[in-house]
């Protein structure tokens, strides 16, 4: 037998073991002396704040369900990369995922309305809002192929500037890394110049000064990608809203669990909701004091005056996603409007013809 034959049969084994692997992770899990058995995918990395609380979710699952039900959870993309979450709950891969809608926007147009502007100051607020539109049956259109469980939402973006920006006029001529069409929306009316590049090339891109500046939220800019390393300036500003992120279900995976477990879960799905927020919201908060002591980085607290101003600027942004929505997005921006009342939070984006006092 010749080394070449040897080459052949090893690289046809390897071939086919890869194969095998990837069909048991596709197939269900199989049950044990009636226990279902579950698979949890998450496109988290294991040191990411979120994911000790979705752990915990997973394990709560397992515990109200009296042993009739076994979740396993399956972190860091192993399962599937971050924009096919989705996709391998519809297909079966997984039974539950954590996904976001900003990874396929054009999928999920009315849920993004979470996304705009001023939409919310914290992840706890934008839970709460979510929560209410998930109440309302907005969430059922867009996650038809799905059993939509319960959402979550990521913080505010801040933006991280080598050029000081304490007013809106500061915005003009700036070069800004922002990561979605909203965002280029409103650089276009702040006369600024929206740049596209791939995430972790934003660092090296701040350093060169090739950007001026990049949004982000304080979590994700300061201890994930270390933007005040090389920026001058971190501008408390929230200008853009979080992520509108939510664990989904398999269809026939659901319909499989017993109605008194089903029973059991649904409690729990609030609770996870706002203990994600929590958790977003403090980190972003630690972050945010530990720029305020960096003696290499400048807070400013963009004015509430300009604020305001720059709220009333952005009023074509949110006009074109309500009309591009048509009554969904007319029926949402009423609902925000009361909800934001009820909690107790101003809202900075008024629409003419559609906000009340």
């Amino acid at each position: 037998m010749t080394m070449k034959t040897n080459k052949i049969r090893f690289s046809v084994f390897t071939l086919a073991a890869t194969a095998l692997l990837a069909i048991a992770l596709a197939m269900p899990a199989p049950s044990s002396a009636g226990v279902l058995n579950l698979k949890f995918s998450s496109f988290l990395p294991p040191g990411h704040p979120a994911t000790k609380v979705l752990e915990a979710f997973v394990k709560e699952l397992g515990e109200t369900s009296g042993g009739k039900v076994n979740v396993k959870f399956y972190g860091a993309s192993s399962l599937g990369k971050a924009a096919e979450q989705y996709d391998i709950v519809v297909e079966g891969m997984a039974d539950m995922a954590l996904t976001c809608c900003g990874f396929t926007p054009s999928q999920f147009p009315l849920s993004l309305g979470v996304q705009l502007p001023f939409f919310s100051d914290s992840a706890e607020t934008g839970a709460k809002l979510l929560m209410e539109f998930q109440k309302r049956g907005f969430m059922g259109s867009e996650f038809k192929d799905v059993v939509y469980l319960f959402p979550t939402t990521t913080t505010p973006s801040q933006v991280f500037s080598n050029k000081k920006i304490a007013k809106i006029a500061d915005f003009k001529g700036l070069r800004i890394w922002g990561g979605t069409d909203v965002f280029k929306q409103v650089c276009d009316l702040l006369g600024a110049t929206s740049v596209v590049m791939s995430t972790p090339d934003v660092y090296l891109a701040l350093q060169r000064k090739t950007v001026d500046a990049a949004i982000n939220s304080w979590t994700s800019a300061v201890a994930g990608y270390k933007w005040t390393e090389v920026t001058k300036y971190a501008i408390d500003i929230s200008i853009m809203s979080g992520w509108h992120c939510s664990v989904v279900m398999n269809k026939k995976s659901w319909d499989k669990v017993p109605e008194d477990v089903k029973a059991k879960w649904k409690p729990l799905f609030p609770k996870y909701t706002m203990k994600i927020a929590k958790v977003f919201d403090g980190v972003d908060a630690a972050m945010r004091e530990k720029v305020k002591k960096d003696p290499k980085t400048e807070l400013i607290v963009f004015p509430k005056a300009e604020r305001q101003k720059l709220a009333k600027m952005l009023v074509p942004v949110w006009q074109k996603w309500v009309d591009s929505n048509g009554d969904k997005g007319r029926e949402m921006y009423t609902v925000y409007v009361e909800t934001m009342k009820k909690i107790g939070k101003p809202v900075l984006v008024k629409l003419p013809g559609l906000y009340q006092e």
